[in-house]
């Protein structure tokens, strides 16, 4: 997945998007502050996400808590994490790098999705057909 969102910060950067990468490991969870609402959790915003995944998000409004979880927020940045900035991103990537970096955004952009649908499609299959039998069985009990 970092691969794939690599790929993707020259388009974000040339938009405006400020990057942050944190530094200590892959983090997954979430935590979005605007205003005096706190959401925490796990879920993405892709097709993923949206159509299978079991995540969920955390919505607490509470204004002290909040404020705790932005300072929280700048001291990860400042402590454990790297700005990526456009100059970094100057130096030429060798054909490898942009490579793996096309291969994994298409894998889980256009690929994974799918592939999560079919699985979502034989899992609610193999749940119908056991439902069946069980109300087979039930019939033939009474």
């Amino acid at each position: 997945m970092q691969l794939a969102a690599r790929s993707l910060y020259r388009r974000l950067l040339a938009r405006g998007v400020e990057i942050w990468e944190y530094q200590p490991q892959v983090l997954h969870a979430k935590l979005i502050v605007i205003d005096d609402v706190v959401y925490v959790g796990s879920s993405n915003l892709d097709p993923r996400s949206l159509r299978i995944n079991f995540e969920i998000m955390l919505r607490i409004r509470d204004r002290d808590l909040a404020a705790k979880a932005h300072r929280q927020f700048e001291d990860e940045l400042a402590l454990h994490s790297r700005q990526i900035s456009r100059e970094r991103l100057r130096r030429p990537r060798s054909w490898w790098t942009r490579l793996t970096q096309r291969v994994a955004y298409w894998v889980f952009v256009r690929l994974d999705p799918d592939l999560a649908a079919l699985r979502l499609q034989a899992w609610r299959r193999r749940k119908n057909e056991l439902l069946r039998r069980v109300r087979r069985t039930a019939r033939r009990a009474r």
